[in-house]
């Protein structure tokens, strides 16, 4: 399903999940890079602290993204990302700090989890039943190794979630056409994925085309999660410049969208 709806706030360009908007106890958004005060390769709404960048620029870029879009940036709940399957509770990073992980759920209203993507797939994950949320980073090497289905099994052993009742949306991310990689990055699809035809395509010699967010779908799919609950970006981070930023067309430095979700 195709269903990302646009908006506009004070110049600040996001989207929402027309199917997680049907949760009245849900707020969430999925940031462009239009609307922010940066400039040079951050320009304009860059969302994360990088090297090179003004840490002021981040801080108001934040403030307007956050405001615009109703979320709590005074309760916002970041994880260290290392393109791992790790995911945690939101409630532990807020007691321990700094906690290496892909992925963050949690089930405390007014906590708004984020995740931050330059070209990886930013999936945010409903469970109405239970009221509890995920926000997930599904990076190449992270979607390989099972971030998807991780995260499915901490909101079930954390919040009793039933995969057959979660939502997910996701965001804007590389599109299959622009992601060439070398045979070596395929193979762990190979092994984790009966149907790894379906989004790996050899174009020459040892390189391939990789359509990340279809290998994001078929995992969300076989961890349980119904197909018409899941809704999709047509959107590029690599093609549409003007609206995203991308490590993988730019390099760095590079800016980065953000992905939040919180209980309202």
């Amino acid at each position: 399903m195709w269903n990302l709806k646009t908006h506009e706030e004070h110049g600040v360009k996001y989207f929402t999940s027309s199917l997680l908007e049907k949760f009245k106890f849900v707020r969430h958004a999925f940031s462009t890079r239009c609307g922010g005060v940066s400039e040079g390769p951050y320009e304009s709404l860059n969302l994360a602290v990088e090297k090179g960048e003004d840490p002021k620029r981040v801080k108001e870029n934040r403030r307007r993204f956050f405001k615009a879009t109703g979320l709590a940036l005074e309760r916002m709940v970041e994880v260290n990302q290392v393109h791992g399957a790790n995911v945690v509770d939101a409630s532990k990073v807020l007691a321990e700090g700094g906690e290496p992980a892909d992925g963050l759920i949690t089930g405390v209203p007014g906590v708004a989890v984020a995740i931050q993507t330059a070209d990886c797939v930013p999936v945010l994950l409903v469970d109405p039943f239970n009221r509890a949320v995920a926000a997930v980073h599904a990076g190449r090497h992270g979607t390989a190794v099972g971030v998807l289905v991780s995260a499915v099994i901490g909101m079930r052993r954390n919040f009793g979630s039933k995969p057959h009742n979660l939502v997910a949306a996701l965001g804007p991310g590389i599109s299959g056409q622009f992601y060439e990689v070398g045979e070596e990055c395929i193979s762990p699809f190979l092994l984790r994925y009966p149907g790894w035809r379906e989004f790996c395509v050899q174009v020459g010699g040892r390189q391939w085309l990789l359509n990340l967010p279809e290998a994001v779908r078929l995992q969300l799919v076989s961890a349980g999660v119904p197909e018409e609950a899941i809704d999709l970006a047509p959107y590029c981070t690599f093609s549409e410049s003007s609206k995203f930023f991308s490590y993988r067309r730019d390099g760095a430095p590079t800016g980065r969208q953000l992905s939040v979700i919180e209980i309202t």
